[in-house]
């Protein structure tokens, strides 16, 4: 189930830190790898945005659910936004909004059952918090909070709408922490068989591999005659010909192919392994994306693969990127304690941000982890994993130079720097931390989707044309 599909311009990393409830939470949004998104629109290649028109129509009820209300306007709306950020993702082609609408709605559905659940089970989200994100959303679109306004107005968004929106994104992270992230576990035995697993396979075609391939096909009846072999092998041949001349492998279906396929170059599209002909996975185990094999007989005809692309599943690690990190630490074990961290750490990534301080010289100055402080905070090189999940997330939403917001972990609160990136060739048993982390999104990717679903069955849902 995708949870990703629209999300206006809240980063990741901002709604994950703006959430935290004693400790760093992961939202609904995607992790991109950067600080956080632009706003739509503001791309330099992107056209203006056009506000959706508001009419009697518009106005009308695509939803209820509990007791709230999704309105076609802002179903359309959202529509509208995914459109433009497809089109600008692929070259100017998007779906149409007749194919978008439904699965929109079904994320829009999923998202209000979500917030309403959150807070009917206790969470909530104060008005300084949404006020803090809206800051960090004009912040990370380098622009004012006016501006931010004046944008979203001309989108067609009002201001009350961004508001709410912002709330119940955070409300979604704060569940998302408390129902899932904080009890997804990976013990030893779980890692030891994932390696024990990878390594068994290796070399060897997984069955769940995703294989996308192409043929050049030229059928043979049940019972050919000499003349019918003779040229069925002959086209084949001619085809095998032109491949070894260096056309275009689509080119050469497209004149040569009989298969239905023939039209679309011979694509066959993308499958499990273990949903191809074992004849053509055997023929292609051992190719590189873009090679063909040989000239291949079934019984139904003659065929000449191209294996176009190939995704293997969860491999074996051998590589992961290392992250160069500093933290300043403030030891806290009582709420007045916490927020008064919260405020000096959010005082000191500002400052940092401007220039007047750096970051390493603060830390030796204030942080409470006296190991660190002495190295300006310096955590060193460090792999998915090996740092608690809560800072793991966070450091996926900087980059390099960039501060986190101030990160809640039991007994203390922790501001984090990115320093640089590398991609770290794995010693031997450095691996183990990679295919924790991994497992551990796994898990709690799995456990999310079941928290979705059980929410929206016991939500009250109802659409127009319903009976019920």
């Amino acid at each position: 189930m995708n949870r990703s599909l629209w999300r206006i311009a809240l980063p990741a990393a901002a709604i994950a830190m703006l959430a935290s409830a004693g400790a760093q939470a992961q939202s609904l949004m995607p992790a991109t790898g950067e600080s956080g998104l632009r706003m739509p629109g503001t791309g330099a290649a992107q056209a203006a945005p056009q506000p959706v028109p508001r009419d009697a129509s518009t106005d009308g009820i695509a939803a209820v659910v509990g007791d709230q209300v999704i309105t076609r306007y802002d179903l359309d709306l959202r529509v509208q936004t995914l459109q433009q950020q497809l089109a600008q993702q692929h070259g100017g082609q998007a779906p149409a909004a007749a194919e978008l609408r439904p699965q929109v709605l079904r994320e829009m559905i999923d998202e209000y059952a979500l917030a309403e659940y959150a807070k009917q089970t206790g969470l909530e989200v104060g008005d300084a918090t949404v006020q803090r994100a809206v800051q960090q959303v004009a912040e990370n679109n380098h622009i004012s909070v006016d501006q931010l306004r004046d944008q979203l107005r001309a989108q067609g968004m009002g201001w009350k709408d961004f508001h709410s929106q912002i709330e119940r994104e955070i409300l979604i992270a704060r569940l998302r922490q408390r129902d899932v992230a904080g009890k997804v576990h990976v013990s030893d035995q779980e890692i030891d068989d994932f390696l024990a697993a990878q390594r068994a396979r290796q070399g060897q075609l997984a069955a769940d591999a995703q294989l996308h391939l192409a043929q050049i096909f030229v059928p043979l009846p049940d019972h050919p005659s000499a003349e019918q072999l003779k040229g069925a092998r002959t086209v084949i041949d001619d085809a095998a010909a032109a491949l070894r001349q260096g056309r275009v492998f689509a080119s050469v279906a497209s004149e040569f192919s009989m298969g239905p396929q023939a039209a679309k170059g011979g694509d066959l599209g993308v499958r499990p392994a273990s949903q191809w002909p074992s004849l053509f996975v055997r023929a292609v185990s051992d190719l590189q994306p873009g090679q063909v094999t040989g000239v291949i007989r079934s019984p139904a005809g003659f065929h000449i693969l191209e294996l176009v692309s190939r995704q293997e599943s969860a491999a074996l690690p051998q590589t992961a990127m290392q992250a160069n990190v500093r933290e300043i630490v403030i030891n806290a074990d009582s709420d007045a304690s916490r927020k008064s961290a919260v405020h000096e750490l959010q005082s000191v990534r500002r400052a940092v941000e401007s220039g007047q301080v750096g970051f390493a010289a603060k830390a030796r100055e204030i942080s409470q982890d006296l190991a660190t402080a002495r190295q300006g905070g310096d955590l060193g090189w460090v792999l998915p994993g090996q740092l608690p999940a809560a800072l793991d997330a966070a450091i996926g939403g900087l980059n390099p130079g960039e501060v986190s917001q101030p990160l809640m972990l039991p007994g203390k609160v922790v501001l984090l720097q990115l320093v640089d990136r590398r991609e770290h060739a794995l010693a031997p048993g450095q691996e183990r931390a990679v295919v924790r982390s991994m497992l551990l999104r796994q898990k709690e990717a799995k456990a999310f989707d079941e928290l979705v679903q059980d929410v929206r069955a016991r939500t009250y849902v109802r659409m127009p044309g319903d009976d019920s």
